[in-house]
């Protein structure tokens, strides 16, 4: 399933805030920063296999056990609502609430460590609905930038290479579902007026101007300054620019890459190749 829109749904916004207070009462989980470069990728488990809320790593629920609400979903009645009358629950895996504020994600595919779960609870469609936004944040599949808006419903094909960034200091708290492939009559989403599945509307698009062979040539001479103790900070200054500015494709990778080469220090260029490979080719369970 590509990535595309599919509808709005209408929020209430004062029950959604009183939900969201709830929430923050919450011991979140940092499962998956490893994702992020720079910053915390914190999450908050709302129906689980088992209905366990768990430490929000997928892979290490039972799932051989029916999903099912788990107890932080108990305590926020409109999100256990809006959910209930959303989608179809029979086909539903997972549940979480994700929030990043001043972080970029790390261009990376999921699901590659799903290939030992049996087919029948394997996620393999996910959807979004942001629920508190702002202008300074950014989803990217490919080399295309866009944006998602509150109450927005959107497909997200997880297993193309993308990324997100949360430019701002300002909490960006999306709902993510994901969804098991089995055969059923319903539709996934129970929503009027759906958009068809044409990918990417074009007025979601960002028009990133290209990126000056100046900045270029700057990004380049980082390599000067990598260290073990700098690639973090290089990684996140490289992933910031590809959200303001048109590079090419596959240009964070690229130019990681390149700067890693430039360094002439093999321990960077194998811990880049090491990272590329783990975000986008292949990794297991237990990596």
């Amino acid at each position: 399933m590509r990535t595309h829109y599919v509808a709005d749904t209408p929020l209430d916004d004062a029950r959604l805030a009183k939900d969201l207070a709830q929430a923050e009462l919450f011991p979140w989980s940092e499962a998956h920063s490893d994702y992020l470069s720079q910053g915390a990728y914190k999450s908050c488990m709302i129906w689980t296999r088992g209905g366990q809320v768990g430490d929000g790593v997928v892979t290490s629920y039972d799932h051989r056990q029916p999903s099912a609400f788990t107890e932080y979903a108990n305590q926020m009645p409109y999100l256990r609502e809006l959910i209930s009358g959303l989608v179809d629950l029979e086909r539903l895996n997972f549940v979480r609430l994700a929030k990043v504020q001043n972080s970029v994600i790390i261009p990376h595919r999921d699901l590659l460590e799903f290939t030992e779960i049996p087919d029948v609870s394997r996620s393999v469609h996910r959807l979004h609905i942001p629920l508190v936004t702002n202008g300074d944040c950014f989803f990217n599949e490919g080399n295309t930038v866009f944006q998602m808006r509150k109450g927005e419903v959107w497909f997200l094909d997880a297993s193309q290479i993308h990324s997100a960034a949360v430019l701002s200091t300002e909490q960006r708290i999306h709902m993510m579902l994901d969804f098991v492939d089995t055969p059923s009559d319903k539709p996934l989403v129970n929503l009027k007026g759906r958009s068809p599945e044409t990918g990417i509307p074009e007025n979601r698009k960002v028009n990133r101007p290209p990126l000056p062979d100046a900045d270029r040539a700057a990004l380049r001479k980082l390599a000067g300054v990598a260290t073990m103790d700098t690639v973090e900070e290089i990684f996140s200054i490289v992933i910031k620019k590809h959200y303001r500015y048109h590079g090419g494709d596959d240009f964070v990778w690229t130019m990681m890459t390149d700067i890693a080469r430039d360094s002439g220090n093999p321990e960077i260029v194998r811990h880049i190749d090491e990272l590329h490979r783990y975000f986008t080719i292949e990794r297991s369970a237990d990596d």
